[in-house]
């Protein structure tokens, strides 16, 4: 996926911007996705449900990372179908240290629908290099510590939907960051609940590095009603891929151990 963001910090303070509670780092810095990247033919991916027997409003997609070099290259991807079709990607991604030594992570929010709309100083106009609208935020993190994206269609005027996407702690609901918001036409719709994902080396690096992850179960909001699914699966492809990975089911949720194969992106270059 070749997607470019612009990361905001928290000094600044534009009229659409909601940095939440927590710390938000980085000064503004273009990051190109894949520009440095391999393009693999297939990358392990991820099934997950909320349980919902029909579309939600909210999202909850929580994850821990649970160790993970402090280095850019693996994209922890969440699909997400809304009721026309059209399909935004959320997720998160390890990231090199601040400047006072903390681990921190990227959160993403993007969709690649050519009638997007934003006024979010979180996000840009593009998206995988075509059309679209691409948000992002940096966090710090602690390692181990579930955090939950929350993806909301947050109200509809008009014939414009706002989509919005935020960082919670999953355990006590606090606020970390926001991540971005962006208009789809209205008749987007819901979020449905079930969906794929994946996990990809979006940069040769990523190849190299092993990360340890954990899913928790997806949780998908309706009508006042909280609907929560089972743990998420992860499938390596036959082939085609530099990483593969490992799942065990801890107290926490499903911990997927992700290693890269440095030798077979080598071979590719």
């Amino acid at each position: 996926m070749r997607m470019s963001f612009t990361v905001r910090s928290a000094g600044r303070k534009p009229g659409r911007r909601l940095v939440r509670s927590g710390i938000v780092l980085g000064a503004t810095a273009l990051l190109a996705f894949g520009a440095a990247g391999q393009s693999w033919a297939s990358t392990p991916t991820l099934n997950w449900t909320t349980g919902a027997p029909t579309p939600v409003t909210t999202l909850k997609l929580p994850m821990s990372v649970d160790s993970a070099p402090d280095a850019a290259g693996v994209y922890f991807a969440y699909y997400t179908t809304l009721e026309s079709g059209t399909r935004p990607y959320a997720g998160f991604q390890p990231e090199p240290v601040d400047a006072n030594g903390h681990h921190t992570l990227q959160a993403v929010f993007s969709s690649f629908n050519a009638d997007a709309t934003t006024t979010d100083s979180h996000c840009t106009y593009g998206a995988d290099g075509g059309a679209g609208v691409s948000c992002a935020v940096r966090f710090t993190y602690t390692p181990g510590t579930m955090y939950s994206l929350v993806l909301k269609r947050a109200g509809v005027s008009g014939d414009t939907q706002l989509m919005s996407g935020d960082v919670v702690v999953t355990g006590t609901g606090a606020s970390v960051a926001h991540i971005g918001s962006f208009g789809l036409p209205a008749a987007s719709g819901r979020f449905k609940s079930a969906d794929q994902g994946f996990i990809e080396p979006y940069l040769t690096a990523g190849c190299g590095q092993q990360v340890k992850v954990t899913y928790g179960k997806p949780v998908g909001s309706e009508a006042g009603t909280d609907y929560t699914g089972s743990l998420p699966a992860v499938t390596d492809p036959a082939s085609g891929s530099c990483l593969s990975t490992t799942s065990t089911d801890t107290g926490q949720g499903r911990q997927v151990t992700v290693r890269g194969n440095a030798a077979a992106a080598a071979a590719r270059r």
